[in-house]
């Protein structure tokens, strides 16, 4: 806003622009109104300025030029300043963070790829530690397209390998213009594990030992199906009271096709069972419970 006063004689204001200059060259025009008072003699003047998502940084001048009816023109520079600061954005980021975990639906993963130069497309490409891959366009949902967030909701299917995934983005800066490469990034993909397990016997005699055996598996690195080899495991009990807590009886480690047998023994009636707290490439796992009989 700038407030003009002419003098008594002087012809009355026609019209009032404001040229605002910041970093780098940066300008932008504004056409003043009339806001309180009268043009012909004493009138505040005044707009808002909409600066754009990629406006730089920085200090800014403003200064102003009013015409008159009769077309004189009077200009006066750094009138006023201000300062515009910005927040900084991750070039390439993924939600959630990792470890991305597996569910039995699959898993939906957001990626936000933020360009602060012109771009009028883009993409992203997953890529899973067996070389599958998955492609996904990204969509302007912030800023425009010389300053803005892109963003796509990934899906990754239940099969999806564990460990290590890459995240690739590319972009476009005008229609039919070649791909650009993007900021890349990682995330590591933790995926769900399966217990095959029987207890025989059930009904025992006390100082009779249980007979726990199956197999663990899993989703491999490789994307096939398999068992999950040299995993340890706890075989676990808790006896029929109220508030008991669950008890480690034993422990195994799986062999080279994930599967294990192993003895339990129980002193009362309880619920055994089979767990492993998991690693890198699984979620931590738990086997169906069996209901174990004292004679």
């Amino acid at each position: 806003m700038t407030h003009l006063k002419s003098g008594a004689k002087a012809p009355w204001t026609k019209g009032v622009q404001a040229w605002v200059t910041g970093p780098g060259g940066w300008k932008q025009s504004l056409t003043l109104k009339l806001w309180k008072g009268q043009s012909h003699s004493d009138g505040n003047w005044s707009n808002w300025l909409s600066l754009p998502p990629h406006a730089p940084a920085g200090s800014y001048s403003v200064g102003f030029l009013a015409t008159s009816s009769t077309g004189q023109k009077a200009w006066r520079g750094a009138a006023a300043s201000f300062t515009v600061g910005k927040v900084g954005h991750a070039p390439l980021s993924v939600t959630p963070g990792s470890p991305v975990t597996m569910t039995a639906k699959g898993r939906d993963v957001t990626v936000k790829f933020f360009s602060p130069t012109r771009t009028n497309a883009a993409y992203t490409t997953f890529t899973g530690p067996n070389g599958k891959t998955v492609t996904t366009g990204l969509s302007l949902v912030a800023g425009n397209v010389n300053y803005g967030m892109w963003q796509a909701s990934v899906p990754l299917p239940v099969t999806s390998a564990p460990g290590s995934w890459r995240v690739s983005t590319a972009y476009a800066a005008a229609p039919g213009s070649g791909w650009r490469a993007g900021p890349t990034t990682f995330f590591a993909l933790r995926q769900l594990s399966a217990f095959t397990v029987t207890a025989k016997p059930t009904t025992i005699k006390r100082g009779s030992p249980v007979v726990l055996s199956g197999r663990l598996a899993g989703r491999l690195p490789n994307g096939g199906y398999g068992g999950l080899a040299k995993r340890r495991l706890q075989v676990m009990f808790r006896w029929n009271a109220g508030g008991a807590n669950p008890q480690k009886i034993n422990s195994v480690t799986t062999d080279a096709k994930g599967g294990f047998r192993v003895s339990g023994y129980a002193a009362r009636p309880g619920w055994m069972w089979v767990a492993w707290a998991g690693d890198g490439l699984y979620q931590p796992g738990t086997s169906r419970g069996f209901w174990i009989t004292i004679k």
